[in-house]
């Protein structure tokens, strides 16, 4: 893979300024852009050619969550939700404004790096003490989900997905390449009715399939 550019968004300087250098020394990072308000954000969103961001909530200017709205619009920027924020509202709003990372501030460093390149893989990634609130318990669905025309592979690719493997994960499990997985999860999304990955897994856990 080609090294990356990241995107860090946090109205901190301290804690913005840090992380951006803990992922520059990263191999598989190029370079780290930073932004301090959801109005710089998606400006550098939009002038950058931006891999992956992360996302604090609290900005000065209004919601994290508007932010992951915006850059989700740009096609193959994935977003890491990094704060202090642990309420079930918060992440099942960014989780539905298309956020495929939540990870709270104060975990390990290196599992925050893990979760950024994680979710720049294209894995859902949801720290211990928010994972309850996004995927359990189940809420009553709130979209048609033909799941009896799913093929027991499709429904244990389901579940996978709704795990947070990753395209290379999913392939060294199911045993097939990962241009396979690429197309099989393109075809199970289409199929379900859904965007990505966060609304397969949303579903999944409405339908119980977590259980």
């Amino acid at each position: 893979m080609e090294p990356v550019t990241v995107l860090v968004v946090d109205d901190h300087p301290l804690m913005r300024r840090g992380l951006a250098t803990l992922l520059a020394l990263e191999d598989w990072v190029a370079r780290v852009v930073e932004a301090g308000s959801v109005r710089e954000g998606a400006a550098t969103g939009a002038a950058e050619a931006v891999d992956v961001a992360v996302v604090d909530l609290g900005l000065p200017d209004g919601s994290g969550i508007d932010l992951v709205t915006r850059l989700r619009r740009t096609p193959g920027c994935p977003v890491l939700v990094l704060t202090m924020t642990r309420d079930d509202s918060s992440v099942r709003a960014c989780l539905e404004a298309g956020a495929t990372g939540y990870v709270l501030k104060d975990s390990p460093p290196d599992t925050v790096v893990r979760a950024a390149r994680t979710v720049l893989d294209g894995g859902l990634v949801l720290g211990p003490e928010v994972a309850s609130a996004a995927l359990g318990p189940p809420r009553p669905a709130a979209l048609p989900a033909p799941l009896d025309r799913l093929s027991p592979a499709d429904l244990r690719l389901l579940r996978l997905i709704a795990q947070g493997r990753t395209n290379g994960q999913l392939a060294r499990e199911l045993g097939v390449a990962e241009k396979t997985v690429r197309n099989r999860v393109a075809i199970l999304l289409g199929v379900l009715g859904v965007a990505d990955r966060v609304q397969a897994a949303l579903l999944a856990r409405d339908r119980g399939l977590l259980r």
